[in-house]
């Protein structure tokens, strides 16, 4: 019996001796596709698990992503929220391309004990999610609501920003005076302000009294009408940043349509802005006071939605003189607004061209004997020898002891005398 037991053991081990050999034997290239599919998934990475877009790859994976296809770029882009370049002056972020070769110079590939190493520490179960289950029944939805409500919170800050009553200098209708009743028969002529903030007065005139911010020492006001062009405001503006010098804008409306930029660059650098009516057709707006204020005000609204201010100064095309009578200062004074002359003009609207010698000297010969100037030049097409001329015209005020301001509503105006006393 033990002997038919040995002999059943030996024969049994035999058979799967032989029976293994022939198995490995005989399919040796299925034992190798074995141990080559096992292999890969000990080293799978753990971002394979679960497939995801080439985006996804570029912001989660460690390893350097291959490079990415046009539609990669223009899907990055659209993600990216890259600032409004519309401004001159602020400085530009990097396009779309940089930000995309910044996002591919990660680091080399991992070697695999690296990998190894990291498989336990699994994505976040939201960035596991594949991208082709991210569609538009979950995921678009929520994306759409977070638009409306960034939208939102912008709009209502952009209103907060623009408040309708803000000036230039901070004056606001508000804070002012009431108008006075018109000056009866017997008001003497005084067609100044002073410096206490007390107005003209005039038989039938009405101005409100004013608050001015003192001025110490000599005092200049540079001043630049009828911008804003592209051939001319960005010469202006870095001559003006060049001589760290601030002046005063005052722009025309149909020009801030056209090149609303422009404003902006000079707004955001701290200079002035001024209302030179919307058309500067004279022949239109003084037609009557009603149509001059319809006119200014179309310019307010345009450089408000410019710019978020309304600028309550005033210089009337052409000036005040010739133009502008009694009727017109109360009708501009009721609104709110100030007017603004000047008391040094080198004529250089009076041609295209007056040569450069002739604008400084012309400057240098008006401003003896004043201790506060208000200079009239010209942001217009051609005015080439004007924009020459300005570096000069600085130094030489500088080196008669001016120093530069901003015009605003809290800066004692210059006016004309003659419209004051005319009804």
């Amino acid at each position: 019996m033990s002997k038919m037991k040995i002999i059943g053991s030996i024969t049994f081990m035999t058979c799967f001796l032989t029976f293994s050999f022939i198995w490995l034997g005989g399919f040796p290239s299925w034992s190798k596709a074995t141990q080559s599919v096992a292999r890969h998934y000990d080293t799978q990475e753990p971002n394979q698990v679960n497939p995801t877009s080439s985006a996804d790859s570029i912001d989660n994976n460690n390893s350097k992503p291959s490079p990415a296809s046009p539609a990669l770029v223009s899907e990055i882009s659209a993600q990216k929220d890259y600032p409004d370049e519309s401004t001159l002056s602020q400085p530009k972020d990097n396009p779309p391309e940089e930000k995309l070769s910044q996002l591919e110079q990660s680091d080399p590939p991992l070697s695999e004990p690296d990998l190894r190493k990291q498989e336990p520490e699994m994505l976040p179960a939201e960035s596991q999610v594949p991208a082709a289950s991210s569609g538009s029944s979950i995921e678009q939805p929520i994306k759409s609501e977070s638009i409306s409500e960034s939208e939102s919170e912008s709009e209502s800050e952009s209103e907060s920003e623009l408040n309708p009553n803000i000036t230039i200098a901070g004056t606001v209708k508000d804070e002012l005076s009431p108008s006075p009743q018109p000056g009866p028969p017997d008001t003497p002529v005084h067609p100044y302000y002073d410096e206490l903030g007390n107005p003209p007065t005039a038989p039938g005139l009405a101005m409100r009294q004013r608050e001015f911010i003192p001025e110490k020492g000599k005092v200049a006001y540079l001043t630049f009408d009828d911008g804003p062009y592209p051939s001319s405001t960005p010469k202006i503006l870095e001559i003006l940043a060049e001589e760290n010098v601030k002046a005063t804008f005052f722009a025309i409306g149909k020009q801030v349509e056209r090149y609303p930029d422009l404003l902006k660059a000079e707004h955001e650098q701290g200079h002035g802005i001024g209302n030179h009516t919307y058309s500067h057709n004279m022949k239109e707006i003084y037609k009557t006071p009603k149509d001059f204020l319809t006119d200014v005000k179309k310019a307010e609204e345009i450089i408000y939605q410019t710019i978020g201010i309304r600028p309550q100064l005033i210089r009337a095309p052409g000036g005040t003189i010739g133009h502008f009578n009694i009727s017109y200062f109360n009708a501009v004074d009721a609104e709110g607004y100030l007017m603004e002359d000047w008391n040094v003009d080198p004529g250089d609207s009076n041609a295209q061209q007056i040569p450069k010698n002739q604008l400084v000297q012309l400057v240098e010969e008006q401003i003896q004997g004043k201790t506060r100037v208000v200079v009239l030049l010209h942001d217009l097409v051609g005015k080439d020898t004007t924009i020459e001329a300005l570096p000069e015209i600085i130094r030489m005020l500088r080196k008669q002891g001016f120093s530069f301001e901003v015009l605003s509503p809290k800066v004692m105006p210059i006016i004309f005398p003659g419209g004051l006393q005319k009804n």
